[in-house]
């Protein structure tokens, strides 16, 4: 028996070294050099909270492209602008693919414009592209939506009679009235709407980033669907109310309504352009298309500005500089009437060097090559997980000097013009870059020129330092912070 004992776990042993062997063996050959991992879990034990770091350390030992194995996912990471350049760029047909995983599958049921590619994501992107550069089609331009919201905003400031309050809760209302007023033609604050409201207070609250979270440490579990099965059954129940149930009354509604309403030769909105145009039209895919549309254009946008109020608080020699160019530019020479194409060269450096520091989404969004490639002289196998290390672009001292400082004047040249730097890139770049950065870009800098053309922004006397930190997740949100704003 001793015997049997003793042979049986000498053999487990051997097994377990030929599975380790296994492991370590490269199944394919002049992969980008990387970390080794560990059997089935990779190099996630080896991960910082920002991931971004994480990466960015790695690179410094083995190179600007790295292979890092995250649970059962082969994945390459590109650290430098030069990899992105090329990948995204000069190859963008072989990289313009979606990383498909149980939580892409969870999320999106293989629908919208965030998970999807081929043929499919060509089509919606076409369409998405001229519905968003079209909005003034629907009545109203995108700076006149913006301005209408960034003056709603600007009453909300005045009412708070120079006391400390969190601007957040009020900007990403105001940035998603923008989106569904182009989508859906609805405001999320206007009466009967409170299902939109409630959606939007899922977003400021980071469920579907909770959710990504949530599935993504259940890797070292047997499979994505087991952990779920295995996770905390009201967070489960809860998340899949919110995709499924929720979304489906929230969205077909609507959808219903366009319809019966619809007038092929008068279109309102996105949705009255989606009837219209679609060949394969379908509800689900229409109803995951305005949900991703929405997800990307609030809480990345309400981000970045309030990322912007907080250094500007920290640097109060350079608001007051954009207070004098806002002073000197809109107020006498174009009436106090701000627009996009408004040439505020030093204003829109602070934004520049905003998009820098703060990135909105440092490792942007998980793309996948579709057929084998080499990249940079090493080989990619099909249907790698790429991602792209935004924040170490914008964060590399051997092009940007000290990058942990806020320097606005970093992008003006001398004779003080806007120098648009193709190094800093937070909407990504190539085919599959934000689909909503022109609206985006737009929105930020009227809201942005909007308060700052009325009111001067204060710290917390109670606690006069506003939270820099970087926040982890797919989006980096700063953290709440009661300011004050009071009127110039």
């Amino acid at each position: 028996m001793l015997d049997y004992l003793t042979f049986t776990n000498l053999a487990l042993f051997a097994i377990a070294l030929l599975l380790f062997y296994i492991w370590l063996t490269p199944k394919y050959k002049n992969l980008p050099p990387g970390p080794m991992g560990v059997p089935f879990l990779g190099c996630l034990p080896f991960m910082e909270t920002l991931a971004e770091r994480t990466f960015t350390k790695w690179s410094k030992k083995y190179g600007p492209i790295i292979t890092v194995q995250l649970g059962d996912h082969r994945t390459v990471i590109l650290n430098s602008y030069e990899a992105i350049e090329e990948a995204f760029t000069k190859k963008g047909e072989k990289f313009n693919g979606r990383f498909k995983t149980y939580f892409t599958e969870f999320a999106s049921e293989g629908l919208g414009i965030f998970f999807i590619d081929g043929e499919k994501w060509k089509e919606h992107r076409k369409f998405g592209t001229r519905a968003l550069a079209g909005a003034g089609m629907y009545g109203k331009t995108i700076e006149q939506r913006v301005l209408e919201e960034a003056e709603n905003i600007c009453h909300v400031i005045r009412s708070k009679n120079e006391e400390p309050f969190i601007l957040e809760d009020y900007l990403i209302l105001s940035v998603a009235n923008v989106i569904n007023g182009i989508t859906i033609k609805e405001r999320c604050d206007e009466e009967g709407n409170e299902n939109l409201l409630k959606y939007v207070a899922s977003v400021v609250e980071g469920i579907c980033l909770l959710l990504f979270v949530y599935v993504q440490t259940q890797k070292h579990m047997k499979s994505m669907k087991d952990g779920l099965r295995m996770g905390n059954g009201k967070v489960t129940s809860f998340v899949r109310y919110f995709m499924v149930i929720f979304l489906a009354a929230l969205f077909d509604n609507l959808i219903e309504q366009h319809q019966q309403q619809h007038d092929r030769l008068h279109p309102r909105d996105l949705i009255d352009l989606y009837l219209n145009e679609m060949k394969d039209f379908s509800k689900p895919q229409l109803r995951y298309f305005l949900k991703d549309l929405f997800a990307a254009g609030t809480e990345t946008s309400s981000s970045t500005i309030r990322w912007a109020l907080f250094y500007l608080i920290v640097n109060p020699d350079i608001q007051d500089k954009v207070h004098k160019e806002i002073d000197d530019v809109i107020e006498t020479g174009h009436n106090g009437v701000v627009r996009y194409d408004t040439k505020l060269p030093y204003t829109k450096a602070v934004l520049q060097e905003t998009y820098r520091i703060r990135t909105a989404t440092p490792l942007g969004v998980p793309r996948r090559n579709t057929e084998d490639v080499t990249l940079m002289g090493y080989f990619i196998p099909k249907n790698t997980q790429i991602i792209p290390n935004l924040w170490w672009v914008h964060n590399d001292p051997e092009y940007w000097n000290e990058p942990d400082v806020f320097k606005p004047e970093r992008h003006l040249d001398e004779e003080g013009n806007l120098i648009m730097s193709n190094r800093v890139i937070p909407f990504s770049i190539g085919a599959r870059h934000c689909l909503g950065e022109n609206l985006a870009r737009t929105e930020i800098f009227l809201f942005l020129v909007s308060i700052l053309q009325k009111f001067t922004v204060l710290p917390n006397p109670e606690d006069p330092n506003p939270p820099l930190e970087c926040s982890p997740g797919i989006v980096n949100s700063p953290h709440k912070y009661p300011l004050i704003i009071v009127p110039i």
